[in-house]
């Protein structure tokens, strides 16, 4: 496999026979050039992660070459070779970005020359990722202004979004805490009659129990201790717009009967008052919780989960859309280096692959202040390294694995486990069943569950 390209650009033919040699014995596709003009003229054609050049050469000096290099590419890494008494000036290319010098004679028995090099080729390679990233990321970005996805679960969502926004049905939206639930109701508010009317979005959980009706009916003067004067109440500040019902299980249960009843009136009364005061709301609700099993247990009115359920979305956690990790990644260090002022180029392979490894428990709240604090960790200009992120990220059991064969070998068996629980789990660990239901053969069926490890009886069901 090719380690990087690399040009070298130098006057003295032998020094870039013997440098070619050299370099692809060790796995670098490598292109020779003995005048520095003609190079910049393939450098605007090719891609190369790697310059290594001559500081003397004739017609045109290294630093002046690297000069005319950076006004148009500022990517690829430019290492200049330089004799002992003129440093002075290879430091001076340091400055105009260049990534580092060697001084001539070159060893290349001197292990550093070669992690200077394979330093160099790897921050090209950085670079390039990151800018490929960020290409992806605004051409793949939703025309849902909040919504950030290259994932096909995602996708669907929004296209259910589409429909259902211009409609005003309440939506209820399901997911894990931290998966981006508002940010959903915020695109229907978007794409909805009500864009330029408020967008309210309320935590119920976060709502004193004592308070919770004059925080959403508003109350009059007088209407208890503390009351100095008649205020609004969210559901009215909102009219004509939308209030995002956060949490809607965690809603005391006395009060559930009132907000039913403002959802089939459409008018509510403030505290202390009993006047009606109509209100033209969409309300769309979310929660973490199974409201189903709350009806059962009694903690949840079945009428109002029914009002409040006209269209159901549920968001998958982030664990379950891992292709959108990088994409989420770099919106994160542009949002986060616009706010702490910071330059931070990039992530490198490893820290991301332990990202992606990660199952994300807190989903992409715990996302982005992961990356959020590994751009305060990082050295301007520099990239995200395994060292910045959180200590419990790096204790993941399992790293992606980037390369194809073993990505599939990966997911294969935590794919024919699950789906080999599956189907003894409903035939009760019987495997003739099993085999019947899979449509394959008993002895292959023995075969799969002896490569991957599963037990049968452990699925039998008890007399």
């Amino acid at each position: 496999m090719e380690k990087g390209r690399i040009m070298i650009v130098d006057d003295e033919e032998d020094i870039l026979q013997s440098f070619q040699v050299i370099l692809e014995e060790e796995g670098y596709s490598v292109k020779t050039v003995s005048d520095a003009k003609e190079a910049l003229n393939i450098l605007k054609n090719e891609d190369f992660d790697l310059v290594l050049s001559d500081m003397r050469m004739p017609g045109m000096t290294g630093e002046e070459f690297l000069i005319e290099l950076r006004k148009f590419n500022k990517i690829t890494s430019f290492i200049v070779m330089t004799a002992y008494g003129t440093i002075e000036n290879a430091v001076k290319c340091m400055k105009e970005g260049a990534f580092h010098y060697i001084t001539k004679p070159v060893n290349f028995n001197d292990p550093t020359v070669w992690k200077l090099i394979e330093e160099a080729v790897e921050k090209a390679k950085i670079l390039k990722e990151n800018i490929k990233l960020k290409t992806e990321l605004n051409t793949m970005k939703s025309d849902i202004k909040f919504i950030i996805t290259n994932n096909s679960a995602m996708f669907n969502v929004i296209e259910f979004i589409k429909k259902v926004a211009p409609f005003d049905n309440t939506v209820l939206i399901y997911g894990e805490s931290g998966v981006g639930k508002e940010l959903v109701a915020r695109a229907i508010h978007q794409l909805s009659r009500r864009k330029d009317k408020p967008f309210i979005a309320v935590n119920c959980a976060n709502l004193s129990r004592e308070l919770v009706e004059a925080e959403l009916f508003g109350y009059k003067k007088g209407a208890f201790t503390g009351a100095t004067q008649d205020r609004k109440g969210i559901l009215e500040k909102a009219n004509g717009g939308t209030v995002f019902l956060d949490e809607i299980g965690e809603i005391p249960f006395d009060m559930q009967a009132k907000l039913l009843r403002f959802l089939e009136e459409k008018e509510i009364r403030r505290v202390g008052d009993d006047r009606p005061i109509k209100v033209d709301v969409r309300i769309i609700a979310a929660t973490n919780r199974n409201l189903k099993k709350m009806i059962e247990e009694g903690n949840f009115r079945d009428d109002l989960y029914y009002r409040i359920a006209g269209f159901k979305i549920e968001i998958p956690p982030l664990r379950e859309r891992k292709d959108d990790i990088p994409l989420l990644i770099n919106h994160f260090i542009e949002k986060y280096n616009q706010k702490y002022q910071k330059n931070i180029r990039g992530i490198k392979p490893e820290a991301l692959r332990l990202l992606v490894s990660y199952d994300w428990p807190g989903n992409v709240r715990q996302l982005e202040s992961v990356i959020s604090k590994a751009i305060i960790l990082a050295d301007d200009g520099e990239f995200i390294e395994e060292n910045h992120l959180d200590p419990e990220i790096k204790v993941s059991e399992e790293k992606f694995p980037f390369e194809y064969s073993k990505a599939k070998k990966s997911y294969m068996e935590r794919f024919m486990k699950t789906y080999l629980g599956v189907i003894l789990s409903i035939t009760g660990g019987n495997i003739s069943q099993a085999a019947k239901l899979a449509k394959i053969e008993r002895q292959s069926l023995q075969k799969l569950l002896r490569k991957h490890n599963i037990d049968p009886s452990k699925y039998r069901k008890q007399a």
